[in-house]
């Protein structure tokens, strides 16, 4: 008969000191480091870590058993006001129940100032921490370093205790600000088994690697006990004189790119207590729909139900009544701005107070699309600031966001009511991140969905213009865009008091724009593209007549300078969704003058059809006609083409600043 046992505490029979400077210690200030007033190897940078110093351990205690401990102390040295910001702190934290919770233990913040010669120190109070509720299980802690200065020296020092013991947080070893050194030791006993995903461009200046034997005294229930000797494997990692990292033009999210280093739970294998707890993705699946604040709302009544009636009653067509059900719910719910997966109260409560996070508004649009009798799903996903997945990570705390997906017949629309300029077709940008995870109650159905619709976006300006002896301009143009495009306009337009405001920003925008009458047709409706139709002069030189002139035949509207400027780059060109821009232009000259000189027709291309730019022009007589084109096929142009792209940008800057050279017979 096996013998009742209890774990008592851990103790440690083998020591071991790593090869590294001495670690950080509060309150120990450097008055050297107070009086600094820039960072030698990047005198740019408005602040610098001084270091960054994490610990990561699985430990057993009686009462809880296996928890994850998680220590983190930063010290920063602030040059100016742009590094302000990394004073501020949110530490977020669950909690299930008592048992499966997320706490934190200790938490310290004080900042240093020198005064007078004298080094001045602020500590954070207590009462300076505020608690955001994010969901009922989700909270943040969030705090400011007080007393922020510049040429301040500040530091943080905190401690969580985690019951998900199988979950390790993540950690950065790269920011935008440079750091003299990050460092990270964690410490797996041997019985649990973690994968380790590295990313970044650039290496660690060291990693270790350790063993240390420890005991656990396992008591039995008739009084006699024995020792359970285990190993802990310690790895420590640590990057030295790490540079900031500097965003470029057309990035994902900069935490997909940093230095850092993401953990995974592989496997358990304890003696005397056996427990399994690897998982799937159909696993996920019906822990969420059996979930209280996920998929069990969606099994309960309807909280739409009387006007799905209203709906069903009014429309027959499932696509037309998948509509306005999207609309309705778009219309009356207001969104907080807050993501998460898990619902914020009850989708009721939600419907009620007509407000709440993406979460509750989809999960809403859900229920009501499957009381219209339409299938609807949830998908999860990473939005674009939270950072790309990686589908062989099985891993449900990388997803921040829930949308919708709907499917009549053949069809699939994938759906997110939060933004109310936005039509059933479009995602907002914050979506459209690689793929998402669809939640079925079907498990066949379970599987990747492609966010990105790949439809491109188009920008085409149409110009009908004539050239006077003096060497203006003036014409007829009509300026149109779709999808983003159209919805980035019309946000612009709309956020200027009047559209007559509009066409005077617009107007500024173009050397020598004169604007005489400025119209927009389909300002809000973004199922059709926005025009920006206007007559207008392009006041280009002084009102004497010109015995030569040079026109530029694109308006200046092309690509004019090329964003592309690193000799190299390691990660993709990421512009979101495909796109295009056409010009247009149709030229008289005026009587008595000739075209003297033309720029060439051209066609670059991109390879494997990721893109290409066509310049035609031709002079009949008194007119000359332009059509250039740059049509970028791909959303995202992986860093192996990324000479080709910057070369393509260089090609299209030189060819736009080309001139035809009229001139008088």
């Amino acid at each position: 008969m096996l013998k009742a046992f209890v774990f008592s505490g851990l103790l440690t029979l083998s020591f071991f000191t790593w090869a590294q400077k001495p670690a950080m210690k509060f309150g120990k200030i450097d008055p050297d480091q107070l009086s600094m007033k820039s960072y030698d190897a990047d005198t740019s940078a408005g602040a610098l870590i001084l270091g960054d110093i994490g610990d990561i351990s699985l430990t057993w205690d009686d009462q809880n058993g296996w928890r994850m401990q998680y220590k983190r102390h930063v010290r920063v040295k602030v040059f100016n006001s742009t590094g302000f910001d990394l004073a501020n702190f949110k530490i977020e934290t669950t909690e299930y129940n008592s048992l499966n919770k997320e706490q934190i233990m200790k938490l310290k913040a004080t900042s240093y100032n020198l005064e007078g010669g004298k080094i001045v120190e602020t500590e954070l109070e207590k009462s300076n921490v505020f608690i955001e509720e994010i969901s009922p299980k989700e909270r943040s802690h969030n705090f400011s370093v007080p007393n922020i200065k510049k040429g301040c020296v500040f530091e943080v020092e905190y401690l969580l205790v985690s019951d998900f013991y199988w979950i390790l947080p993540d950690w950065d070893f790269q920011y935008q600000f440079p750091a003299l050194y990050s460092e990270l030791s964690v410490s797996i006993p041997e019985y649990f088994r973690f994968k380790t995903l590295m990313k970044g461009y650039i290496s660690p200046t060291t990693t270790e690697s350790k063993n240390s034997t420890r005991n656990i005294i396992v008591r039995y229930s008739d009084g006699t006990s024995t020792n359970l000797p285990y190993t802990d494997m310690i790895q420590k990692f640590r990057f030295e004189h790490v540079p900031a990292f500097r965003p470029e033009p057309y990035m994902n999210a900069l935490n997909n790119y940093l230095a850092a280093i993401e953990f995974e739970f592989a496997s358990e294998n304890f003696p005397l207590r056996k427990r399994d707890y690897t998982t799937s993705w159909e696993k996920i699946s019906k822990d969420l729909w059996d979930e209280e604040d996920f998929g069990l709302q969606l099994k309960r009544n309807c909280p739409v139900k009387e006007e799905a009636e209203l709906i069903k009653v009014a429309i027959a067509d499932p696509k037309e009544r998948m509509i306005k059900g999207y609309e309705l719910i778009r219309n009356a719910m207001v969104y907080n701005d807050r993501y998460g997966i898990y619902i914020t109260k009850t989708l009721r409560k939600a419907w009620e107070e007509k407000k709440g996070k993406a979460v509750d508004i989809n999960m809403l649009l859900i229920s009501l699309l499957n009381e219209l009798g339409i299938e609807a799903n949830p998908v999860i996903l990473s939005t674009r600031s939270n950072g790309i997945l990686h589908p062989a990570q099985i891993m449900l705390n990388k997803f921040n966001y829930v949308i919708a997906e709907a499917r009549i017949g053949e069809e699939t629309f994938l759906l997110d009511a939060t933004d109310k300029k936005l039509p059933y077709t479009m995602l907002p940008r914050r979506c459209l991140n690689g793929k998402g995870r669809r939640i079925s109650q079907v498990e066949s159905q379970n599987d990747w969905v492609n966010l990105s619709a790949n439809q491109p976006n188009e920008r085409m300006l149409y110009a009908v213009t004539n050239v006077t002896p003096d060497g203006n301009i003036n014409g007829d143009f009509n300026f149109m865009e779709t999808k983003y495009y159209a919805y980035d306009r019309a946000g612009e337009i709309n956020r200027e008091i009047s559209i007559d405001d509009y066409a005077t920003k617009f107007e500024a925008e173009t050397p020598g724009l004169i604007i005489n009458e400025f119209n927009v047709e389909n300002l809000d409706e973004r199922q059709q593209p926005l025009y920006l139709k206007y007559k207008a002069n392009y006041n280009l030189s002084d009102e004497s007549p010109k015995d030569m002139i040079y026109l530029n035949p694109t308006l200046g509207a092309g690509i004019t300078s090329n964003p592309f400027i690193a000799e190299t780059r390691e990660f993709p060109v990421d512009f979101i969704n495909p796109w295009s821009f056409k010009i247009i232009n149709t030229i008289t000259i005026p009587e008595g003058y000739q075209v003297a000189e033309l720029p060439k027709s051209v066609v670059y291309s991109l390879p494997d059809k990721l893109g290409s730019y066509k310049f035609t022009i031709a002079a009949n007589g008194s007119q000359i006609q332009l059509m250039c084109v740059i049509d970028i096929k791909a959303s995202l142009i992986l860093a192996e083409n990324y000479q080709q792209i910057r070369e393509l940008y260089s090609l299209i800057v030189a060819k736009n600043a080309e001139m035809v050279v009229i001139k008088k017979l």
